[in-house]
């Protein structure tokens, strides 16, 4: 076998591979840098349908496109060196030495593209999601004309609620489970939610927590007793569910049909609504680190993250 090559490869595969690493090291002190900046002039904004799922995707875009020029820089500086590149020049090693950089170089060049192609997918499941969220949003237009008010990525302890909605009938935590791979229905029963024909059961524990912990939020801020109602929106999904007063499963599909649902305990007067709404929409404005942290949590249940990131 003839290794007259392998020493060519294995140099300019390596000054490549620094050339992308260099790249990546400086892209991320910049990064860093720029991100203290924000810190210092961030400003509290209303957050938009979705706005756990757009801040992971925003950060999994950055890491693609840092990942995708890297590889770029890789590719183009390979092929200058191959073609322009001088030989011979490099320090006289052992053949197996230089075979055992180039084994190297290439393992490394492998684990770039697999996490590449993990990059993609994961990017694509969030797009999927925000896709259910803003759809979710546009939904609930109908319950919006009728004076309901939308809150949006509402911290509850440090856990955090998709969208609150709050309106005649009482005030309603609306938690979108993504449902996995295949499913067809949605089954809610004894406080399990399981997604057919494949009965995967999916974790609602902490919908039903971020629930109890805003109502207990809110009745510290306003002094109301109030009763907050876990809704699960499944996209997607044909649903059934048991008779429940106090967590509803529907679809995008029937995403308004909770404004028909009746608990006395629950109904708000007007002047009960203000300080409600007032709170809610400063509360989301502000979310807590520990509700970013359970945000990926709980979103990491859902839509794992690439294991080689």
């Amino acid at each position: 076998m003839n290794f007259y090559y392998l020493p060519a490869f294995a140099v300019y595969a390596g000054i490549a591979t620094s050339t992308a690493l260099a790249y990546l090291g400086l892209s991320t002190v910049a990064s860093w840098l720029v991100a203290l900046m924000r810190r210092k002039e961030q400003r509290a904004r209303r957050p938009q349908p979705g706005a756990a799922v757009r801040s992971i995707l925003a950060e999994a875009d950055y890491r693609l496109r840092r990942h995708s020029t890297a590889l770029l820089l890789f590719v183009v500086c390979a092929l200058l060196l191959s073609i322009f590149g001088e030989r011979g020049w490099w320090v006289d090693l052992p053949l197996r030495l230089w075979a055992v950089l180039a084994a190297a170089l290439v393992i490394l060049q492998g684990y770039a593209l697999v996490r590449l192609v993990q990059l993609l997918r994961y990017r694509t499941r969030l797009r999927d999601l925000l896709d259910h969220h803003e759809e979710m949003h546009a939904r609930l237009a109908d319950a919006q004309a009728r004076g309901y008010r939308l809150h949006h990525a509402v911290p509850a302890g440090d856990l955090c609620i998709d969208t609150v909605v709050t309106g005649e009938n009482g005030i309603f935590a609306l938690s979108l489970v993504r449902p996995p791979p295949g499913a067809e229905t949605a089954e809610l029963k004894d406080g399990r939610l399981t997604f057919g024909p494949e009965k995967k059961v999916t974790n609602i524990v902490p919908a039903l927590a971020a629930a109890r912990v805003l109502g207990k939020e809110l009745q510290a801020a306003t002094g109301q007793t109030l009763t907050v109602h876990t809704v699960l929106v499944a996209p997607g999904c044909r649903t059934q569910s048991a008779e429940d007063q106090t967590c509803l499963l529907i679809n995008l599909d029937t995403c308004v049909s909770f404004i028909g649902w009746r608990n006395s305990a629950g109904f708000l007067m007007d002047d009960d609504r203000r300080p409600i709404d007032k709170w809610l929409d400063e509360r989301s404005r502000r979310p807590d680190r520990a509700a970013r942290r359970a945000v990926r949590a709980t979103l990491g249940e859902a839509i794992p993250p690439p294991v080689l990131a």
